[in-house]
C-alpha cells in the first residue's frame, strides 16, 4: 500500500487508508527516536489535531507533507528493525535515531551508486595491446 498516492481534499471524507496514515502519524509523533525538526513537528501536530475533529480533512499540501514524513518514518522503522536484527536485540533496546537513519540512507545511496558503476564497468584493467619488436 502506497502512502504517497491518496490525497484527500476538503470535500472528501476520510478513507480507510487515511485511518492507517493517522495511526502511523500518531506513532511517528510518539516515537522518541524519530525527532523531526521543530517546525515540521509543529506542522505534523497541527495536522494531527485537525484530523481528530470529525468531518475535517486536510488540504493537499498538508497531506503531501504527512505522506512524505510517514514514508521516511516507515523507512526509518525498516532500517531500525534491520539494525536490531543484525545486532541480535529487540529494536526497543537499540538506540537508533533519525541521524543514524540519515547516515544509513547515505550509505545505502553510496552503495547503490557503486554497484551501478561496477555493473557498467570492470575492476579488471583494460588489456594491453601486444607490443613486438622484429
Amino acid at each position: 500500500m502506497s502512502l504517497l498516492n491518496p490525497v484527500a481534499t476538503s470535500t472528501t471524507p476520510l478513507l480507510a487508508v487515511d485511518d492507517t496514515r493517522v495511526q502511523l502519524l500518531r506513532s511517528l509523533l510518539a516515537d522518541c527516536d524519530w525527532s523531526p525538526p521543530a517546525i515540521l513537528r509543529g506542522r505534523l501536530q497541527q495536522a494531527m489535531a485537525l484530523l481528530r475533529e470529525p468531518g475535517v480533512s486536510l488540504d493537499e499540501a498538508t497531506w503531501l507533507l504527512v505522506a512524505d514524513e510517514t514514508a521516511r518514518y516507515l523507512d526509518f522503522r525498516r532500517l531500525r528493525s534491520l539494525e536490531a536484527q543484525l545486532r541480535g536485540c529487540a529494536y526497543e533496546a537499540l538506540h537508533y535515531t533519525r541521524a543514524d537513519w540519515e547516515a544509513a540512507r547515505n550509505a545505502e545511496a553510496a552503495l547503490e551508486s557503486h554497484l551501478r558503476q561496477v555493473r557498467f564497468s570492470s575492476y579488471a584493467p583494460e588489456p594491453v595491446p601486444m607490443f613486438r619488436i622484429h
